[in-house]
């Protein structure tokens, strides 16, 4: 017991003996909870500078996407706007675009819990589950994605093309994995989500025809009708060959009768987008024929019969 007494007086002594010769300016750490604020404020600087990396390098790869894409896009400036290498390079930019994107910043999010020390792997069980009963109560936006996937790969739509969606028409601008956007012609943008696209017409595929259909009165001679229709489609053919796609017109003297006159029809065959440009300039064609050749294009007519009725 006096030993122990005699062997702790020094001990006790060095140590303040020591605590009198060092400074107390001079110390670098003068508390252990000293340490722990520095050693944590530095790891908290790493962190942050590596999340700050992290978000920086997912805003630069979508960048150079994006970069990459439109150089690619770029190569069919010079192609037709119909031309289905450039719709299909179009389509399948929009596309590994919007893709990329839905991509990058989920992997972006994960690598920053990860450096936050949070269990990705946990939360991605987590956020399965939590997927998995969402699903089910957004059923309407999965119908839309897989069926959007299925639109692409299926080719039967692509940007440029002009397509009827119930009774509207418009030319499509921009193709989504769930939105597909089309541009009708007074300049109304309609938004249609891809699981609604059920039934739809495309006239931008292989062909289109163009169909002009006009009146003639009664007493016309059919023959002499059917030949101004053929001359002038031929006509037209002659000075448009480059936009055909078949070599004679298709011409039907007689379409039906309606109450004023009879109604005749000739169609030519041309690439798809020229049927417009073809309706038009025929329908004037055929006006000045008739005109010259004297042939009436009726308008409604009507018979009223009077009669006296006596007082």
């Amino acid at each position: 017991m006096a030993q122990d007494a005699i062997t702790s007086v020094p001990q006790d002594a060095a140590v303040d003996s020591l605590a009198a010769t060092t400074p107390a300016g001079d110390a670098p750490f003068s508390t252990f909870s000293d340490i722990f604020s520095l050693a944590f404020a530095s790891s908290l600087g790493v962190v942050l500078l590596r999340i700050l990396f992290i978000v920086l390098g997912a805003f630069l790869v979508g960048k150079l996407i994006d970069r990459v894409l439109r150089r690619w896009v770029r190569r069919y400036d010079d192609v037709p706007a119909l031309d289905p290498r450039r719709q299909r390079a179009l389509t399948l930019a929009n596309l590994l675009g919007s893709t990329s994107r839905y991509v990058i910043w989920p992997l972006a999010v994960i690598m920053i819990l990860s450096e936050m020390r949070i269990d990705v792997a946990a939360l991605i069980a987590t956020a399965g589950i939590a997927g998995l009963a969402v699903g089910f109560g957004a059923q309407t936006l999965v119908k839309d994605v897989i069926s959007g996937v299925f639109l692409l790969f299926d080719n039967t739509i692509a940007i440029g093309d002009r397509v009827r969606i119930g009774t509207d028409y418009g030319t499509v601008e921009h193709i989504g994995v769930r939105l597909i956007k089309v541009r009708k012609f007074d300049g109304e943008l309609m938004m249609v989500p891809a699981g609604e696209l059920r039934v739809f017409g495309n006239t931008s595929i292989d062909f289109s025809r163009a169909i002009v259909e006009i009146g003639v009165a009664y007493k016309e001679d059919i023959a002499q009708v059917s030949e101004i229709l053929e001359q002038v489609a031929r006509g037209w053919m002659a000075d448009n060959a480059d936009v055909l796609k078949e070599e004679d017109p298709n011409v039907l003297a007689i379409m039906g009768f309606a109450d004023s006159a009879i109604l005749a029809r000739v169609a030519v065959t041309v690439v798809p987008g020229e049927q417009f440009r073809a309706e038009r300039e025929m329908r004037v064609a055929l006006k000045k024929a008739f005109d010259d050749a004297g042939i009436e294009i009726p308008f409604p007519q009507r018979t009223v019969h009077v009669t006296n009725v006596a007082d």
